[in-house]
Formats: structure tokens, sequence, C-alpha cells
């Protein structure tokens, strides 16, 4: 299987790093939904474009599936999303996870899997998880389903001085390190077995890559910060799910900033979660 490559994900970023929001930059969001429609292309996906309607804006959702995608399986969904919020180039937050998810994508293009995949690329995740929100309404009115979901929120911050990472106030933090050097693996009580087979996998797929998981009461309702990720509405949905952060603003100074630029990501460790997550999902969806 091919490998997420270094330069694969810089010219990404080149390209993706700018402030992409409907209402303050409509030029760079639309010319993001066409590169990564592109690349879906290029990788010989089908590519639906959902249009999300919000405030008297229009932009859209990108759905792309690999061709071998007949199976009575539930399909199971990555995602990140691409939009910004205004005032930030939004490098890390989330450009950072939109590089990834095309490496993973490409990288798992040609592979035929048991339980199908699709990659989807959402807006409006700044507003509210409008865009993913909308992909499963869209979703039940068509009697589909999901068997579960990976989203990739902020996958480039790193920093590994002591005292450099913090955590909601209901975790222990005796448990976990206090520099952010690792990637988060956050789940509910419903998700918690694909949390833990996820952050497994990456650990055993990327020996260097340290990871870390979290696994909250219930359904996650009570718990706001780890809700704030397109994986929020499918556990609303009932659906497992997980996010894959750098913990945003518990480490990242420059989360929802102007200084969130290409400048202040950590490039091989956003090519590290990309092959863990890529090289653990040949696992987690059975390939044939």
């Amino acid at each position: 299987m091919p490998k997420p490559q270094l330069k694969n994900i810089e010219e990404h970023l080149q390209f993706l790093v700018g402030e992409r929001n409907p209402f303050t930059e409509p030029d760079h969001l639309e010319k993001t939904r066409l590169y990564i429609a592109k690349q879906f292309q290029d990788f010989n996906f089908s590519v639906n474009q959902e249009a999300v309607d919000f405030e008297n804006s229009r932009s859209f959702n990108i759905i792309g599936k690999p061709a071998d995608t007949q199976s009575t399986q539930k399909p199971f969904v990555l995602a990140a999303h691409y939009d910004t919020k205004p005032g930030t180039p939004g490098a890390d937050d989330n450009a950072s996870a939109v590089a990834a998810l095309l490496e993973i994508a490409r990288c798992l293009a040609d592979h035929s899997f048991h339980t199908p995949i699709i990659f989807a690329a959402f807006t409006l995740e700044e507003y509210g998880f409008i865009g993913s929100r909308h992909f499963i309404e869209n979703a039940v009115t068509r009697n589909e389903t999901f068997s579960g979901m990976i989203s990739l929120e902020m996958l480039g911050y790193k920093n590994s001085a002591p005292q450099s990472q913090t955590y909601p106030p209901y975790v222990d933090t005796e448990k976990y390190p206090n520099s952010g050097d690792f990637i988060a693996v956050v789940g509910n009580e419903p998700s918690a077995q694909l949390a833990q087979r996820l952050a497994e996998g990456m650990k055993q797929n990327v020996p260097s890559l340290k990871v870390e998981t979290l696994v909250v009461p219930g359904t996650g309702e009570n718990f706001s910060e780890v809700r704030l990720s397109d994986h929020a509405p499918f556990w609303d949905a009932g659906i497992p799910a997980v996010m894959v952060t750098d913990t945003a603003f518990f480490r990242n100074p420059h989360y929802h900033q102007p200084s969130d630029t290409l400048e202040t990501l950590d490039m091989e460790f956003i090519r590290e979660n990309a092959e863990a997550v890529a090289e653990t999902l040949k696992t987690l969806l059975h390939k044939k």
C-alpha cells in the first residue's frame, strides 16, 4: 500500500491554508471545494457534492466513494471539515486534517474493503456542525445508516515542552501526559470499542506516534469540550464515532486566531497521523 508522503501533505497545505468561510472568504471556500473534489476525482472516486444552505449562503459537503463499494455492509465514514472561523487562515483547524484526509484517501483508493468506506469533507463545522448534520439527515431520509465514523480534527500542532498540554476539568490529569506531543482518540461509551481498536492500531502501525484515548461517559451529551467536531451529530444519531485530534485549544495557542499559520504546523506529525489512520483502517474495515 502507498504511504502518506510529506511532499503531498505540504502541497495540499500550501493550497488550503487561508480563510475559508462562506460569509467572509467565500471565494477561497469555493476554490477549496473544487480542489478537494478534483483530488477525489483523480483517485477515481465517484463524487457527490451536497448543497448545504445556511443563512443565505450555499456551500457543499464533498463525498468521495471508491469505485469498488458494492457491498451489503453499512459504510464507514472518514471525515474532516474544510471551513474556518472568520479571521483565521485555519492551518491546524482544519487544513491539517483535510491534507491528511486526502493522503489517506489516495493511499486507500485502490483497496477493496469488506466494509465500504466513504471519504467526506464537510462544510460549516464552525457554525455548529451544519454540514455533517445535513449529511446525517439526508442519509436518514434515504433510510441509510453507517457502521462508524472518524472525524479528523486538527492533526498538526505538537509541543513537547512540559506543561504544554491542558485538559477539560473532568479528565484525570494524573493519567495523561502534561506535554502536547501525542494524538488523542476521543469517543463516548457506544464508541468505546472503535476508539480502543483505532488507538491500538495507530500505536502498532506507527510506533513513533504517541496515542492517548479518552472515552467519556454515556453518549457524551454532557461533555461539551469533546463534542466540538463533526463526530457529534453521529453520536446524536447513535452511530459509533470518534474524533482524532491534537486537542485544539487544550494545546494550540493559535486556535481560531490569525496566527494559525502554516509555520506553526509539524508536518511529520501530520504524516504520522495520516499513516496511522490509513494503516489501521485496513484492519478495521477488513480488507478483502
